[in-house]
């Protein structure tokens, strides 16, 4: 029998002013698999990995992780996000620190690392992902497809039990 990792059960999001975004997805993901949720422009992707992670919350449905309801008023956010990782469209890198401190950042305030170890689970991330020579760049100095993999290293770094990627092709280098 397949481990579920995440199930998301019926889920619903209607914005402010009656949008209705995401209408009663429901899915599982077992250990070891990769789930595509594929739609047009606007049909409710980021909308439900926000939703997962918890940076917007369903209007209805029950999120699980492991087996545990992660969208519960008694659920620690901070935890459950210390558990999903998140690539974003965007990627959501700090223009004022290095490639080696945007990873280290959560390695060292929420995983409370020390900065020797953190930097070392730094360095094998950005080896993993071939972005070893630009750990002390700066992201404007980085192209699209590079900020992506930093932005995947970064996530790698924190061990999380799911990964999800907003847009995850958005940045790749055509050769």
């Amino acid at each position: 029998m397949p481990d579920t990792v995440l199930e998301i059960d019926d889920l619903h999001k209607i914005y402010a002013g009656g949008v209705h975004a995401v209408r009663g997805i429901s899915f599982e993901v077992n250990q070891g698999e990769s789930v595509a949720i594929i739609g047009s422009s606007g049909s409710g992707k980021s909308t439900v990995l926000r939703c997962i992670n918890r940076l917007i919350e369903p209007t209805d449905g029950a999120i699980y992780l492991k087996g545990d309801q992660i969208n519960t008023p008694q659920t620690d956010i901070n935890q459950v996000r210390s558990r999903i990782g998140m690539v974003f469209q965007s990627f959501e890198l700090f223009a004022h620190l290095r490639v080696i401190d945007n990873i280290t950042l959560g390695l060292i305030h929420v995983r409370e690392m020390s900065r020797k170890d953190a930097e070392a689970e730094a360095l094998e991330v950005l080896e993993r992902v071939d972005m070893l020579d630009r750990k002390d760049a700066y992201p404007g100095n980085l192209s699209g497809g590079q900020k992506q993999r930093v932005a995947i290293a970064r996530a790698l770094a924190m061990k999380p039990e799911v990964m999800l990627f907003d847009e995850p092709t958005s940045a790749l280098d055509l050769t």
